[in-house]
């Protein structure tokens, strides 16, 4: 999987969202959504289960408080959803305050970032991207 790219689309009135085509062909039929700071991530149930073992890179340890702490808000955010056959994912099934805290409303932006996309208020997504073109020469070349 690489998904790459930018598209702007918009949510229809039941909260669902229509995958992009090219983004669409690399998920089956389930994708995990997990709400973090800035957007909604979606991944493949495979892809959800490498981020999240990526958290551990010395491998998870159940008698580790921190370890069950961090696994169980990471997998306890999360929310898997069908892929129905127009190619939409349902939104609304994302917990209602924090789809709101991202501002996930009418039109949202869709983000390919190499093993999973991200799901952005269109207008957070400008700046985001606006501060980003302002440093892209020192991330590059410092």
């Amino acid at each position: 999987m690489y998904l790459t790219g930018s598209r702007t689309h918009s949510l229809d009135s039941k909260v669902r969202l229509t995958l992009p085509a090219d983004m669409r062909r690399e998920f089956d039929d389930r994708v995990c959504l997990v709400p973090l700071k800035d957007a909604l991530y979606g991944f493949t149930p495979e892809g959800h289960q490498a981020w999240v073992a990526s958290y551990f890179p010395n491998g998870y340890n159940p008698r580790n408080p921190d370890d069950i702490k961090l696994r169980g808000g990471l997998t306890g955010r999360t929310v898997t959803v069908d892929v129905d056959s127009a190619g939409r994912i349902a939104l609304g099934k994302v917990d209602e305050s924090k789809r709101k805290a991202l501002g996930l409303e009418g039109e949202v932006t869709v983000v390919g970032n190499v093993d999973h996309f991200e799901i952005w208020n269109t207008d957070r997504w400008e700046a985001a991207q606006a501060a980003f073109e302002e440093n892209l020469d020192s991330l590059m070349f410092d």
